[in-house]
């Protein structure tokens, strides 16, 4: 399995730097927010409960959040949870996934056995029946694809034969997200289901907290492939303070929005860099060995994403996601340090 903020993997010496910086997995900086760490001690004394199997309050405040019903919304741990049981309950023929794209789609897909068939954009695959995947932004470019981009793949047959499952993991990070996500499209269709993540935006990746969006009737085809409490009354309870403290994270996406410019600057007298994006990461080319790059970032206690792996990608790249300013920083001092040699 290859992903970001693998730190774990790292041998015994860097792993002990107290100042290991990690762009290789793209959460935010800013989180958890303040509601978020000021509940936090209190739940130490709650962990003798179960959490609520029905996840009742969470699914309220993510529908409010996201302006649909609550019978549109189930909470998942987290994406991985949500793309297999999107998979457990349609058990297509085929899986369709927009390359590059997140491995886990085509990962969980061959757990069951199904095939997996993949597109670029913006040669979609027709009208084929089964699951397609796409992620909007994308990963690892961080475009984004407009509405219409979006519904030429959303058309096709109905009645379960086709579904279009929209990974919107990241578009918090993105102006105007509210406009540009598909959740209350998909809350009222029969052919379309959204993924999101409570774990990027709000910086809550090690409790594993997710959702997906859908018509209540399939979400109800969905949620009898859940277990009872397969989401934690820890993930529960910070996920609904982190949507309670908007004010505190609009203020975050600015700041990341701002510091995506600089990092793009900065970074242009080292390699080629995918302007594309509109999230917190960016698909970098650098002008020297990937290798060479990973290598000599990761003596000065730096880890990026090695985006070799991302099928559709026709050169050798990196992600690198975007963080404080200091961070941007000590990267640039780095680079500097590494292409001098």
């Amino acid at each position: 399995m290859t992903h970001g903020g693998d730190w774990a993997s790292l041998d015994v010496q860097t792993r002990s730097q107290q100042d290991l910086l990690d762009l290789s997995s793209s959460i935010s900086p800013y989180g958890p927010g303040p509601k978020a760490r000021a509940l936090w001690p209190s739940l130490v004394d709650r962990l003798h409960r179960y959490p609520d199997w029905r996840k009742e309050q969470l699914t309220g405040a993510l529908a409010n959040h996201l302006g649909i019903e609550q019978d549109s919304v189930l909470v998942t741990a987290g994406a991985m949870e949500a793309i297999d049981l999107v998979i457990r309950a349609f058990l297509p023929q085929d899986v369709w996934v927009e390359v590059p794209a997140f491995s886990e789609y085509e990962a969980r897909a061959s757990v069951y056995g199904i095939g997996v068939k993949t597109w670029q954009h913006p040669n979609g695959p027709g009208r084929e029946p089964g699951l397609w995947f796409l992620a909007n932004p994308a990963n690892p470019t961080g475009r984004m694809l407009t509405h219409e981009e979006c519904r030429q793949y959303v058309r096709g047959p109905t009645d379960f034969q086709k579904i279009t499952v929209i990974d919107e993991a990241f578009i918090e990070f993105v102006q105007s997200w509210h406009e540009r996500s598909f959740a209350q499209e998909a809350a009222h269709s029969d052919y379309l289901v959204v993924m999101g993540s409570l774990t990027k935006y709000y910086g809550l990746a090690g409790l594993r907290i997710g959702f997906l969006v859908a018509h209540p009737r399939i979400i109800r085809k969905i949620s009898r492939h859940t277990t009872p409490w397969h989401v934690s009354l820890v993930a529960q309870e910070m996920a609904l303070a982190s949507l309670a403290d908007q004010d505190y994270f609009d203020g975050a996406r600015i700041r990341l929005e701002k510091e995506r410019a600089r990092l793009i600057t900065m970074l242009e007298p080292f390699g080629k860099i995918d302007e594309t994006s509109e999230t917190n990461y960016l698909l970098f080319y650098p002008s020297i060995s990937v290798d060479d790059l990973i290598r000599g970032l990761k003596k000065q206690g730096i880890l990026i994403r090695d985006a070799r792996n991302f099928k559709g990608l026709t050169s050798e790249a990196v992600r690198i996601a975007v963080k404080k300013p200091k961070d941007t920083t000590r990267l640039m001092h780095a680079l500097e340090e590494i292409y001098s040699t």
